[in-house]
């Protein structure tokens, strides 16, 4: 069983972050090809965030709970998976908070540019906004994938 948990969860992890390594390359490979093409990589990544990303993260919580529970809850005071679990929730509400209504403006106003309005500098501020929103959840999420392999002990 823990084997199985323990694979789920590194699976989960490999598919969260490998999809949002990606998006920044979706996204500026749209940017240059035209209006057209920027909405469409930016549906296309809010498809795959709703299919593949987000459950992903959603099964590490799950898995990861799991896991504790068929090993040992005293686990769960150990320092490196105190700070992971931290990340993890100040992720989660910068991502439903934060990024996914930067990511929707930005799409929302991909696709009026696209449908011809004159809204570029207004797409550059939504975009930037959602890039530097898309940086931070990226690096938090780098972050606790570094202390699930590092296992640092600071207490």
């Amino acid at each position: 069983m823990r084997i199985a948990l323990l694979v789920l969860h590194v699976l989960g992890a490999v598919v969260a972050l490998g999809f949002s390594l990606t998006y920044g390359l979706w996204i500026r490979r749209g940017e240059v090809a035209g209006a057209t093409e920027q909405a469409f990589a930016l549906r296309t990544i809010s498809w795959i965030d709703r299919r593949f990303t987000t459950p992903a993260y959603i099964l590490q919580a799950i898995t990861g709970v799991l896991l504790v529970a068929v090993t040992d809850w005293a686990r769960l005071r150990q320092s490196w998976l105190e700070i992971a679990i931290g990340l993890y929730v100040l992720l989660t509400v910068l991502a439903i908070v934060r990024f996914a209504p930067a990511h929707r403006a930005q799409t929302a106003t991909a696709e009026r540019l696209a449908a011809g309005e004159p809204l570029q500098a207004e797409y550059r501020s939504v975009a930037d906004r959602a890039q530097r929103l898309g940086v931070v959840v990226t690096a938090l999420t780098v972050a606790i994938a570094v202390l699930m392999v590092w296992k640092p002990i600071w207490w």
